[in-house]
């Protein structure tokens, strides 16, 4: 048991190794451009190895959205468990947690390359893009509905269009995001959501909420 156990702790640290050299390597270089030969020499790993593991670079991409996707599940899921008492709060609190939580070894820049790669010809990117956004969109119905039974929103409203809101609003925060790092806006490097920002959110999150309010 004890032997397998290595072996587990051993398989999972090539695989992280693997998934965090071609996150370089797609900054860097592009996912086009980087070719597996290239992600196995940074995971100081052989090109067999690398297969053994992903059998392509397109798989190496999905591994890296679902780890972001379940860091992102499990923080957000700790808001909805015990929300602010501010309904405003509480949402933008939601939004925050996921902007700041992503695997430890994605340099944000190289998002910009994943999810180039998820709308050129990459159908299995692109439906981890839409599974992702529509995890999202759930996450904030349930928060909804917490907030709701605490007396916080109106429960007769329609908290699954409001949840559909939220999420695109979200989504609208990471594309304005991700289109000032193509730019170079030096302002984007700090974060997705900056201080401007966050006042931006808080301001169109209240807005949003009058029509739930009790």
């Amino acid at each position: 048991m004890a032997d397998g156990g290595l072996r587990a702790r051993q398989k999972e640290k090539r695989k992280q190794a693997i998934m965090a050299a071609a996150a370089r390597l797609f900054q860097d270089q592009g996912f086009d451009a980087a070719s597996m030969e290239d992600i196995a020499g940074v995971a100081e790993l052989s090109v067999g190895t690398v297969y053994n593991y992903f059998k392509s670079k397109a798989e190496i991409c999905l591994a890296i959205y679902q780890a972001d996707r379940d860091l992102v599940h499990a923080a957000t899921d700790r808001i909805i468990a015990k929300p602010p008492a501010d309904p405003v709060t509480a949402i933008c609190r939601m939004m925050e947690v996921d902007f700041e939580t992503e695997v430890g070894f994605m340099d944000r820049a190289a998002w910009s390359a994943l999810f180039g790669a998820a709308f050129t010809g990459q159908s299995a990117l692109s439906a981890a893009f839409v599974s992702d956004e529509l995890m999202r969109v759930d996450q904030f119905r349930r928060l909804l509905q917490v907030l709701a039974a605490n007396g916080k929103i109106d429960a007769s409203a329609d908290l699954d269009a409001s949840a559909e809101m939220l999420g695109a609003l979200n989504l609208w925060f990471f594309m304005r995001w991700l289109a000032g790092l193509r730019s170079g806006d030096a302002a984007a490097k700090s974060g997705i959501l900056d201080a401007k920002s966050r006042a931006v959110l808080r301001r169109q999150v209240t807005q949003m909420l009058r029509g739930l309010a009790v």
